[in-house]
Order: C-alpha cells, then structure tokens, then sequence
C-alpha cells in the first residue's frame, strides 16, 4: 500500500510539473521559426521529437 502510494505520488507531481511526455502527431505540427526548438517539430504546446 506504501508502494503504491509513493508511485502514485511520483505520478502526479510529474503530472504537475509538465513532464509527461506526449507522442506528436504529424497534425499538431506548425511552422518553425528560427528561434524555436533546435531538436524535433514545433507544436502549439511547446516541441519534441516526431511520432510516426
């Protein structure tokens, strides 16, 4: 029950701080700008490397 607890705990302070990762779709893309991100694609959200 501590376990779980602890896991569940570790889950959803992630969660908050925004680190889950999400997959990107060839959707949710938008045009780079020189500025944006130096690795991936560049999505409304923030960036982060393509699904296919």
């Amino acid at each position: 029950m501590k376990l779980t607890m602890l896991f569940v705990s570790l889950c959803v302070s992630l969660v908050s701080a925004g680190v889950v990762i999400t997959p990107i779709r060839q959707e949710q893309v938008v045009v780079k700008n020189d500025d944006d991100c130096f690795f991936g694609v560049t999505t409304p959200q923030g960036c982060g490397p393509l699904r296919t």
